[in-house]
């Protein structure tokens, strides 16, 4: 059913592992901010999702531009500059994230990723039928698709993992600081206290309302954080796959896709 000798050829195996983590951060990224923006910032899914949607959009509306460089500019150029553009974007994402970002933000940091991305389809996909046979020209399409799938598969699993146990990780972290003996806690407790005290709950009430609402703001941090690391992850694979677009074979300019 798959004819395995097509990874003998090195421009398609790179081809089919870049589209693998082209996979893994376009499904995991496209996982993370509608995550953020509903459980963190309290988007509705509607709201999450036109966050989105001008990524998208820009995709599309540079692909016409995509192809038409692809003919005049080597195709790995491209490549390396997309995976640059890429990880850069996901790690201005990891240091601009945080619980006060607002709708704006979230879009134009969407919209990095997406200019990126842009340089990434096409020329992979050109690339990788450097050097094949017609005939196995199917098979390409086949493993190329598959690859991405896979890629997006386990970008989904990834990311909702290591989210779940980031977090964890660093709540651990944080409540070791929420002790009486932290200096920092204390007046933060007893100021919060003061203020539920003046909006007229009683002393053993507002302590029980000021230690429940700062543990709120210890599990929001810390899955912000954990947000963080999950960026700074796909940041790093990306950065990765730039100097191997290099070990590729150069395609004829001009030349046809499976040609």
């Amino acid at each position: 059913m798959i004819d395995l000798r097509l990874f003998k050829n090195r421009t398609f195996a790179m081809a089919s592992l870049m589209m693998f983590m082209l996979g893994v951060t376009l499904f995991g990224t496209t996982v993370l901010l509608p995550l953020f923006t509903q459980v963190l910032l309290g988007y509705s899914a509607q709201q999450a999702g036109m966050a989105l949607s001008p990524g998208g959009v820009l995709v599309m509306f540079m692909m016409p531009f995509i192809g038409s460089l692809l003919g005049k500019v080597d195709a790995r150029k491209m490549i390396a500059f997309g995976f640059i553009a890429l990880s850069a974007s996901l790690f201005c994402m990891s240091h601009r994230l945080y619980l006060g970002i607002d709708f704006k933000h979230a879009v134009l940091l969407r919209m990095y990723q997406a200019f990126g991305l842009a340089f990434l389809f096409v020329p992979i996909n050109t690339l990788a039928y450097v050097d094949v046979p017609r005939e196995q020209g199917n098979s390409v399409a086949g493993l190329i698709n598959l690859a991405r799938n896979m890629g997006g598969d386990v970008g989904i699993a990834l990311v909702t993992t290591l989210l779940a146990r980031r977090a964890q990780h660093h709540q651990v972290d944080l409540v070791a600081h929420t002790s009486l003996f932290d200096a920092p806690f204390r007046e933060r407790l007893e100021a919060l206290t003061r203020a539920l005290q003046h909006s007229g709950s009683s002393a053993s009430e507002a302590a029980m309302q000021a230690y429940r609402g700062l543990y709120r703001v210890v599990l929001q941090q810390a899955q912000t954080l954990a947000y963080i690391d999950v960026l700074y992850l796909l940041a790093w694979a990306t950065a990765l796959m730039v100097p191997m677009a290099f070990f590729m074979k150069r395609a004829r300019p001009g030349a046809a896709m499976g040609h």
